[in-house]
Formats: C-alpha cells, structure tokens, sequence
C-alpha cells in the first residue's frame, strides 16, 4: 500500500439536525455556527409532498428509458423491488447520508450540461463498476481477505451453487425511493453533489417505491434516523452545498474488509452415528 492510500479525505457533513458519535468529526468545531444552521433550517416551510418526478421530460425521453430499461444488470440489481424510470429534479431529494466524503484519488466525474441528454443518460446509467481490492489467501486459516478503499464494495449472494457469493463494487446505476410519500436519493449522492455543484437538476434514474426502511436503504446507524427523514423539516441533497448546513474537514482513509472463512461442521446425525443407529 503506497503512501499515498494515507492521504486525508476531505468530509462534507450536514450540521443542522441531530449529530451521532463520529470519531472523525472535529471535538472543536464553532458551536454558533451548529446553532445557526439549526435556526435556519427551523424557519423552512412544513410541506415535502411535492413530486421530485419531471413527468413532462418523463413522457418526451420515455423511448430512451425504455432502452435502459431493457438491461438485464438493472434487472439484477433491482430484483425483488418495485421500480421505474423517470427523470427527476435533484433539488426535491431528501438525503438519509449524514455525510460526503471525496476521496482525492477517486476522479471526477465531469457534469454534462443539462441539455445534453445522451451525456446524462450516461451518467446515471453506467457499467458496472470495476471491483478492484487486494486478495490474500491464508491457506493455513483457510480464509481469504479482501481489502479495498471502497466503502461500497460488498458480497452478494447469488443463486448459483457453483459461484454462490460474489463480489460486488456498489451500482452504477442512479437510484430514487418514495418512501412514506417522500422523495429520497436512493444512490448516487457524489453524482448528485457534483450535479448540482455545475447547476444540474434534472436527471434520468431508477426509481424505487419502497414499502420498508430497508428498501429505502437508510438502514446502517450512521444514516439519519427514520424520526429525521420524516420530521417536518428533513434534510435535503441541496443541503449538502450549502456552507451555512455544512462543516468540512479531513478524516483519515478507512478500508474495507470482506473475509471469507471456510470451516467444517459435524452435524446433528454424529450421536446416532457413533450409536450404530442407522435408519
């Protein structure tokens, strides 16, 4: 590993609702500014019901939608959930993510223009993306480790018995959820931080109806809380861009870690067996 894997994250973090135990955050940070964007967000309207779905743009690219559509990875990775394609206004997405973190090895993405529609269609329908990690094998242990600086990077279970687990790098694919009759961004949040960074709202994506907060996705302990998501004044995508909502530091690199163990079991047969039982 080179020295620059160790190279700090730049972190990007909403402060204006309920802050969790995060060892990276700054102990000292201006506490006036916390009270501040807490104030400012107090003063927003109560009403989130508003569509985040541009049914005009829907109706005029629903041939390009339905070429998506078609793909059989969509199909995979959306298996068992209730979906469709549409075009969606970025600036309706609440977001269920805390925080934003830009690793500074990690390229870019350059923002096509809102007009470009091709480019965008690219940009949130994308091939799989590449798992790259480290492997070892302990053949002694009988497990293999799997390293990467991915935070997306999972196992997967497939129906397959001769390759029943695989690994996976995280979907390429731009994801909203309607949720308890609001609009979140499912997946995605780095594309839509630089989208709206260039001026982009409009965007071509998969959208989930989730019946459960695990549909949704907002499951792990350092997502907001469902009491936050549907509070009357949740947090936004948008917010993400705003300094007044935000503070930004440096955290150390973290690393993925997928291990694998192979272990023998007796099973519950063995009293019988050693018994001369036989049935």
């Amino acid at each position: 590993m080179t020295a620059a894997t160790y190279d700090p994250i730049p972190t990007v973090e909403l402060i204006a609702w309920d802050l969790d135990e995060y060892q990276f955050r700054p102990e000292r940070f201006v506490r006036n500014k916390l009270l501040k964007a807490r104030e400012l967000v107090a003063c927003r309207l109560k009403d989130h019901s508003s569509s985040a779905l541009c049914e005009e743009e829907t109706r005029r690219l629903r041939e390009t939608l339905d070429c998506q559509q078609a793909r059989l990875d969509l199909h995979a990775e959306m298996q068992g959930l209730d979906w469709s394609l549409g075009i969606v206004d970025l600036r309706h997405l609440l977001a269920f993510q805390r925080r934003l973190s830009f690793n500074p090895r990690v390229p870019v993405s350059h923002a096509p223009r809102q007009s470009d529609w091709g480019s965008l269609f690219k940009f949130s329908f994308a091939s799989p993306a590449p798992v790259i990690c480290d492997v070892v094998h302990d053949a002694d242990k009988r497990t293999v480790t799997l390293q990467s600086s991915n935070p997306n990077l999972h196992l997967r279970v497939r129906r397959d018995p001769a390759a029943p687990v695989a690994v996976h790098a995280g979907s390429p694919f731009f994801e909203v959820a309607q949720y308890a009759g609001r609009w979140f961004l499912r997946d995605g949040y780095h594309r839509a931080y630089h989208l709206l960074h260039a001026g982009v709202c409009q965007l071509p994506a998969v959208i989930v109806r989730a019946r459960t907060l695990e549909e949704l996705g907002a499951i792990h302990p350092w997502f907001f809380p469902e009491v936050v998501l549907l509070s009357e004044r949740p947090p936004f995508i948008s917010d993400f861009l705003d300094e007044r909502l935000t503070i930004e530091y440096d955290r150390p690199p973290t690393i993925t870690t997928l291990r694998i163990t192979m272990e023998e079991s007796l099973t519950s047969l063995l009293p019988a067996f050693l018994s001369g039982e036989r049935s």
